[in-house]
């Protein structure tokens, strides 16, 4: 059976390597330098930063890589194609980030479309706040910081439609014929829980997960099932 080995994911100008040793990323960024060296690349390590997956086995003083005889400074978290990614591999600083996100496009919409008819208003709504990026892959560790997601979601229909906050977010949603929060959640989970647009990819990296014990073992696929069979709100 083929071992397949992933160290490096590439995205337009962006790019990450990862190693499970400090000492194997090290010899990752040095096959970077050789290549920049060879083709004329400049990286920029000011940009660059290392990011060290905390354990109960992680040192008290982190280990220190280089690249072009830069050195890098490590970080706690990162933003990665619009992505926060953490030491602790845990999404809520995304999630708070996408709050924040929420509240700022209601009151830019509100103020710009208050004249707007309520076809309108609801369109734009599901335009701008459906779309919850990365939504089925968070792992979060706080519930705290999700039921605040889903009260800036709330908040957001309210403000937009000029109703005051107290108003029964569950019956505009119907009203209206808008998806609610777990609805919007439930969808984009779904689109991956059901792996045939990824079987039917000519990406081998993503058909070879989908059909491994590590996905159909993984605690993600046991979150996708758990929140696609409970009704909850």
């Amino acid at each position: 059976m083929s071992c397949r080995v992933l160290n490096h994911l590439l995205f337009a100008d962006n790019a990450v390597i990862f190693a499970p040793s400090a000492k194997g990323l090290q010899q990752l960024l040095d096959i970077c330098a050789d290549f920049a060296i060879s083709h004329d690349i400049v990286f920029n390590t000011v940009k660059s930063q290392c990011l060290i997956v905390t354990s109960k086995w992680a040192p008290v003083n982190p280990p220190t890589f280089y690249l072009n005889s830069t050195l890098l400074s490590v970080t706690d978290f990162y933003k990665y194609l619009g992505h926060i990614i953490n030491s602790c591999l845990r999404d809520d600083l995304d999630i708070q980030k996408q709050t924040r996100s929420l509240y700022a496009r209601a009151n830019i919409l509100k103020r710009r479309f208050s004249a707007a008819s309520l076809h309108t208003k609801c369109m734009l709504f599901n335009a701008y706040f459906t779309p919850i990026y990365g939504c089925q892959l968070w792992n979060i560790a706080y519930r705290y910081n999700y039921d605040r997601l889903r009260v800036a979601f709330n908040d957001a229909f309210r403000l937009l439609l000029g109703v005051p906050r107290c108003t029964s977010a569950s019956s505009l949603f119907v009203l209206h014929r808008v998806p609610t929060f777990a609805a919007v959640i439930r969808k984009f989970t779904f689109t991956l829980y059901d792996s045939r647009p990824i079987r039917n990819s000519s990406n081998s990296l993503l058909i070879a997960y989908v059909q491994s014990d590590l996905f159909y073992q993984s605690k993600l696929l046991l979150k996708w099932r758990k929140l696609l069979y409970t009704c909850m709100d």
